[in-house]
């Protein structure tokens, strides 16, 4: 398991809220505060997970953390932020929605988008993120998310499972890959429940998710082809290359781009620093190593291995 802790006790104060910035950029992805503490910042992350998942406690002073599309465009993993409000309010703000989150509450953003959380009188929350797979599949076919799901019912289920997380962090190791499973699901559910119920999918979103379930069940496999989905799926080569289009997609850039979130999340897990990289990219459905890294370097910007030295170092 990766830990992270960043304190400030040694800092000096004119030099905290650099430290801030990086702290928030090391431990989860290019974001970009802001201080809103009169130059009097004070804060703390503490964290542990994997590529499964990562459970943070973050403690601030008032501030806003917010993700913009200068950020995305320098690194994109399609994660999600399940922030549990520990102690103050947050003023959540993405897809064109304003929310208030209260304590107890569970505000969710998908890091693919803008967005921004604003803590107008400090902060104390446990943030899961939770790595690009089942819950974007989930949530994707949502058409007005929330952006934050109320401590009630099934959210007050989802805030106890993931207050209990943070408490045992000492033992996440142990079912890390089942918790990220289990808080994903949970979370599709409050969703579904807050929206008053999920309706019952059209014909058209429906073989859409049998089209991308499969793919993610079959995405380690190197002949896994068009010919071979609308086999199994029965249905047209057109039908599927049409459904995809319809989502903006299409057939071979959504498996590529699974396909290299896996090895992402893989290259960046320390229990797999033995591992081969072309090992890696084999055994997500790769033909090769030059393949792999062709394709690493247009999506990420950076040759795989400079991942697996950062991390390492």
């Amino acid at each position: 398991m990766n830990r992270v802790s960043w304190h400030m006790r040694d800092v000096p104060r004119t030099e905290r809220f650099a430290y801030w910035r990086e702290a928030v950029c090391q431990s989860f992805l290019p974001l970009e505060p802001e201080d809103l503490s009169d130059n009097q910042f004070d804060g703390s992350i503490d964290g542990v997970g994997n590529a499964s998942l990562q459970i943070s406690r973050v403690r601030s002073v008032p501030a806003v953390i917010q993700r913009t599309r200068r950020g995305i465009g320098s690194f994109l993993d399609g994660s999600f932020y399940a922030n549990l409000q520990l102690r103050g309010d947050a003023i959540v703000e993405q897809n064109g929605q304003t929310t208030i989150a209260h304590p107890g509450d569970i505000v969710l953003v998908d890091t693919n988008e803008p967005f921004s959380i604003r803590f107008e009188r400090g902060c104390d929350l446990v943030c899961a993120t939770i790595p690009n797979g089942s819950l974007r599949r989930h949530l994707d076919h949502v058409a007005k998310r929330p952006n934050v799901i109320r401590n009630v019912g099934v959210g007050r289920l989802t805030s106890s499972y993931l207050q209990t997380l943070q408490e045992l962090s000492d033992e996440l190791g142990l079912v890390d890959d089942l918790a990220g499973d289990q808080l994903s699901s949970l979370l599709v559910r409050a969703v579904s429940t807050q929206l008053g119920g999920e309706p019952t999918p059209s014909r058209h979103e429906a073989t859409l998710r049998r089209i991308l379930n499969f793919i993610s069940d079959e995405l380690d496999n190197p002949l896994l082809s068009a010919k071979l989905v609308s086999r199994e799926l029965n249905l047209s080569r057109s039908t599927l290359f049409a459904i995809l289009r319809d989502s903006n997609a299409t057939f071979a850039s959504h498996i590529r781009d699974r396909r290299l979130a896996r090895c992402l999340a893989q290259i960046r897990d320390p229990r797999l620093a033995d591992l081969a990289i072309g090992d890696i990219a084999r055994k997500a459905g790769f033909a090769n190593q030059e393949t792999f890294t062709r394709a690493f370097k247009r999506r990420y910007g950076v040759a795989p291995g400079s991942f697996r030295t950062k991390d390492g170092a």
